[in-house]
């Protein structure tokens, strides 16, 4: 999910730390501030990963939501993270707690990544292959509002955290579920529709009755938009040449690297004066008939590779948001 998500998250997880913490605790301040911090702090801790953007977007591309997000990470981020909790909170006699509420806090946000279309490399390192449910968008209204008016409620001291932050849990918990269940319905029509003889994939819309969907055919991808079983046929995307040129550049480590992460990507070639110019869209980032994250590669006339850039081709005002 995006950073404010978590964030907002994060801190509701918090106040469900202090609402179901021992009541003993709640006599001690420094200790309940240790829980919410813990909770907080694990809760984005996996995206600490997002420095390595300054090496680069294609070093951020191949690391982003990789092993900072791992089975072994799980633990790492509160083993790592929960001796400085308890030394700033002075919460030396809690450290077990503080631990488990920062690993709640990793694990629930690997939990959300993995539903995103965005994905995550949640198995590492028994595989590096990006997992994603396609079940919710990279930011969900319905989430967002659900935990920013039960926050508020809180502060405002209209319901007790006792009340507010466990009835907001189970909601999420509920919608999440809302959500799957709409996910395997929508396919199960693209799939009547077409058949079972291709490859479908859904991307989640903030709506949750209105989602975009990819069906894959030998030679094309054919994109469009399913509200509840309704499907609207958009677009139809050619999968691409396959050329010289283009097996050309199948070997360098920035195509590998996204071709790791998109799956599934259109493919066009075109001759330029000083050679040629190969653009990989990754087909799940679609909007209307446009394809704006990708990679393009310029080689020179004898095949060989110049240059490349990878990146949205789109101001940041304009969907897809992600």
């Amino acid at each position: 999910m995006d950073t404010g998500s978590h964030l907002l998250l994060g801190v509701t997880l918090g106040g469900l730390a202090m609402a179901v913490s021992d009541p003993v605790i709640g006599d001690q301040a420094s200790v309940v501030y240790g829980l919410f911090a813990a909770a907080i702090i694990g809760s984005n801790a996996p995206d600490f990963d997002s420095a390595i953007r300054i090496r680069g977007y294609e070093s951020y591309l191949l690391h982003h939501r990789g092993f900072s997000h791992s089975l072994p990470m799980l633990a790492g981020w509160p083993a790592l993270l929960t001796p400085l909790i308890a030394y700033l909170f002075q919460a030396w006699d809690h450290m077990l707690l503080l631990f488990l509420w920062t690993m709640a806090g990793v694990v629930f946000h690997v939990f959300l990544d993995f539903f995103n279309a965005y994905g995550v490399q949640c198995f590492r390192p028994i595989s590096r292959k990006w997992f994603h449910a396609d079940t919710i968008p990279i930011f969900d209204p319905v989430m967002f509002g659900l935990h920013l008016a039960a926050l508020l409620l809180w502060l405002f001291g209209v319901l007790e955290a006792q009340v507010v932050f466990p009835l907001v849990y189970v909601l999420t918990f509920l919608f999440i579920g809302y959500r799957i269940i709409v996910h395997r319905l929508m396919l199960q029509a693209i799939r009547r529709h077409y058949g079972i003889g291709g490859y479908s994939f859904l991307i989640p819309g903030w709506l949750p009755h209105k989602w975009g969907y990819v069906y894959e055919t030998d030679q094309t991808y054919i994109a469009g938009s399913i509200c509840g079983t309704l499907l609207k046929e958009e677009t139809i995307f050619q999968k691409g040449e396959q050329n010289d040129v283009v097996q050309a550049v199948m070997g360098s480590d920035g195509v590998r690297s996204f071709l790791a992460f998109a799956h599934r990507v259109h493919i066009s070639c075109q001759k330029l004066q000083t050679g040629y110019k190969v653009e990989l869209r990754d087909v799940r980032f679609r909007h209307g008939e446009k394809l704006p994250f990708g990679m393009d590669i310029l080689l020179d006339d004898h095949l060989q590779v110049t240059g490349n850039s990878l990146g949205w081709k789109k101001k940041l005002w304009e969907p897809p948001f992600t």
